[in-house]
């Protein structure tokens, strides 16, 4: 049955031209509109009254202008006036956003078959510009391929295999930055990660010329997934030479030498009979973002707000010179024989807790999921009533941020983790109040990947190079950090990039 909302815009908008429509018509379009407000209002409060509802302008739209252009603090301020759980209607789908330990553990420990997140995934091979009849096979591919392979290279006893040169690639695109007196922290900190992490993952031949599409791309990726106008002509132009590249990258592939394990086991999927090459290129694009979108952002903020804190990056810089003076003997050996093993707890346990809190104050959201059944989630004594068809939001800011769990929530306070016996199991096994990587059957696989990541980029910049942030503008000496952006997704997102210096600590 179709939506009775375009007859009343239909109805409203008769009333443009007074003159032709008799004052008989008019009222009756003026009726029929209040008529239907007062309907949906009346339906809306026959529902549950756990968890509260957002009103919108008309019922039947939502607040759809707010969550599009203003999606994180959207979500902010509504857990701040409802509560940590609630709902919207958006576009007449029902969206349930859940902050609290308990229903945020209901979501997480769920049956994939009664909330998924094959829609997220679609919309995602959609804004890499996948063929949308391609979804349900690559969606598929990727579940029953893709997945178990990433699973077992990703997997700790086994990140050794893949990340012996990791590090080495950080310092050789590091180093060309020495010296700059302006230099971008934002491209300073992402493009040695970029290019390191493409060439362990899908080997040498994936050209780390890519990183200024990349960039071009991913910072259209809040406005595409939010379905939100923008100029997207220089982002579809980078997304599809990024498309070229890894075409030609999969049309040169030889699986027969390849010495890159992961690469090689990866294409051999995309090799197989009647596998379409567009969908293909798809799915690595889309394994790129995955790769990188979040990773970006966590890495920008903690130099960010290690620079906004000199005490605590003095004493972060402290400890790395030491530990790696203690267990490699120099940067020069620590390059060459660093392993992810090598890098726990109790080694650089002021820069985990670090990586720990920053993963901490970035999480925004664990994604969006849908109920393909109607079920009941708990929360505490209440209960959710979720509708087959009902979008599920976890909204794990809301818990990270809690003065009870976290005093001072909002602050940065580097050695916070510290405190915590279980600190170096925080990422194999997530506390209750504390879930970047997601928990239960949802945890992320590259969580390890991710942490390796941090902390070599982390130790290579601050052993090289002595940081000094650049005020912009002209109006002030002073430097603070720039605020997160409006539009954040599954981490907050600078509103604009971090201008620094770069001193050499010893000659390159």
């Amino acid at each position: 049955m179709s939506s009775p909302l375009p007859n009343v815009i239909f109805s409203l908008g008769m009333t443009w031209n007074l003159e032709l429509i008799p004052e008989t018509a008019q009222l009756l379009a003026v009726v029929c509109a209040l008529g239907y407000v007062v309907i949906a209002t009346m339906v809306s409060r026959k529902e549950s009254t756990y968890p509260p509802r957002v009103c919108g302008l008309l019922p039947w739209v939502g607040p759809v202008i707010s969550f599009t252009f203003r999606r994180s603090d959207f979500i902010t301020l509504c857990e701040k006036r409802y509560g940590s759980v609630f709902r919207f209607v958006l576009g007449g789908r029902r969206v349930t956003v859940v902050g609290s330990l308990e229903a945020i553990h209901s979501v997480l420990v769920s049956d994939f078959r009664a909330l998924t997140t094959r829609a997220q995934n679609y919309e995602h091979l959609r804004v890499v510009g996948s063929d949308s009849s391609l979804y349900q096979k690559l969606h598929e591919t990727a579940v029953r391929e893709i997945f178990p392979i990433l699973d077992r290279h990703f997997a700790k006893r086994n990140l050794g295999d893949i990340t012996p040169h990791f590090a080495e690639m950080v310092f050789n695109t590091l180093k060309v930055f020495s010296g700059s007196d302006h230099m971008s922290l934002k491209q300073s900190v992402t493009e040695p990660l970029y290019i390191a992490t493409n060439a362990i993952l899908l080997g040498s031949r994936f050209s780390p010329d890519t990183y200024n599409d990349f960039v071009t791309f991913n910072s259209s990726l809040p406005s595409r997934l939010s379905r939100s106008p923008f100029w997207s002509f220089p982002s579809s132009r980078a997304r599809e030479r990024l498309r070229q590249h890894i075409f030609k990258y999969l049309e040169d592939a030889d699986v027969t030498n390849g010495d890159d394990k992961l690469a090689t086991s990866i294409i051999k999927v995309f090799q197989e009979p009647g596998f379409p090459r567009s969908g293909a290129v798809s799915l690595i694009l889309a394994f790129l973002v995955a790769l990188h979108i979040s990773m970006f952002n966590v890495v920008f903020w903690l130099m960010t707000w290690l620079l906004a804190d000199p005490a605590a990056l003095s004493a972060v810089r402290d400890e790395i010179d030491k530990a790696v003076l203690q267990e490699f003997g120099s940067v020069q050996a620590f390059l060459a024989e660093v392993t992810p093993e090598s890098l726990e707890p109790p080694s650089f346990a002021l820069l985990h807790s670090a990586i720990l809190e920053t993963l901490r104050l970035s999480a925004m959201t664990t994604g969006l999921r849908v109920a393909e059944c109607d079920f009941d989630m708990k929360d505490g004594e209440r209960t959710i009533q979720i509708s087959k068809g009902e979008s599920v939001v976890v909204f794990s800011r809301a818990v990270h941020q809690n003065e009870a769990s976290y005093p001072n929530s909002h602050k940065f306070v580097v050695d916070r983790f510290m405190r915590y016996k279980d600190q170096g199991n925080m990422v194999h096994t997530p506390s209750k109040t504390y879930f970047p990587f997601g928990a239960g059957k949802h945890l992320c696989k590259g969580r390890y990947l991710a942490i390796y990541q941090l902390k070599v980029l982390a130790i290579v910049y601050l052993s090289l190079f002595d940081v000094t942030p650049v005020p912009q503008g002209g109006r002030s000496s002073e430097w603070v950090p720039p605020r997160p952006s409006a539009q954040s997704l599954t981490a907050i997102h600078p509103i604009e990039d971090v201008f620094v210096k770069l001193r050499p600590r010893f000659t390159l």
